[in-house]
């Protein structure tokens, strides 16, 4: 195992699945300073417990009970994870709302929300976290400034059930791979976890488990050898 890191991990969208998953497997390797957020702070307690008892205790975990849809409620809370925990080495952007949706029947306030969430919450979120992981990646030789954003299959392979979360997801990722091209040259990962189907505990590799250890492999890969993109699906 790593040393352990005084730098934090940020999970936006914790839950039950890919979100407290990934947050366990950083805590339980490396990170001992999380942030776990999303809307409910029921579910975000059982988190918190999750990933404390996977770090033996070694892991400060913090809970914030936000709405990314309200950018100025984001943005404060942002500012308290850095006065929290200071510093973010790692930051996972999981956000989003699985709801069906089809053509004809799908509301502007359908789509205008899940673009609000795949871009204008990403974008404010790049806003607060680059600037620090620029820095960071010019003070320590030993860190690794890393940006995930859990992607899908829908941007190639748009459902016609989930239509407005298809169109989002497609956007969500040009503009990662936009991110990238800024921010890798600055020393920055930014990396796309493609989750090609639907997460269940029972798969071999659309589990939680497994799709955490992923992200934990992108984030650990050397400089040299960095991954737009790792994408998981079953046979």
């Amino acid at each position: 195992m790593s040393a352990r890191s005084d730098n934090a991990v940020v999970i936006i969208g914790s839950g039950p699945g890919i979100g407290s998953n990934t947050a366990a497997v950083f805590a339980a390797n490396k990170f001992n300073k999380v942030a776990l957020v999303a809307r409910n702070p029921t579910q975000l307690e059982k988190d918190a417990t999750f990933v404390t008892t996977a770090s033996n205790g070694n892991a400060t975990v913090k809970t914030y009970s936000t709405d990314v849809l309200d950018p100025a409620k984001f943005t404060t809370t942002l500012a308290q994870i850095s006065k929290d925990l200071g510093t973010v080495e790692f930051v996972l952007f999981n956000a989003a709302i699985v709801a069906e949706s089809s053509h004809q029947e799908v509301s502007d306030d359908e789509l205008l929300r899940d673009f609000k969430i795949s871009t204008i919450a990403l974008n404010n979120l790049s806003k607060w976290a680059f600037p620090q992981l620029i820095a960071l990646a010019s003070s320590d030789a030993s860190a690794k400034p890393t940006v995930i954003v859990t992607s899908s299959h829908l941007p190639e392979a748009p459902e016609t059930n989930l239509v407005s979360l298809s169109m989002s997801k497609a956007a969500q990722k040009n503009f990662t791979r936009t991110l990238r091209k800024v921010y890798e040259p600055k020393g920055v990962h930014v990396a796309i976890l493609t989750v090609a189907g639907y997460v269940t505990e029972t798969n071999k590799y659309l589990n939680p488990r497994n799709i955490a250890e992923q992200a934990w492999n992108l984030y650990s890969q050397p400089k040299e050898s960095w991954t737009e993109d790792i994408r998981i699906e079953e046979p």
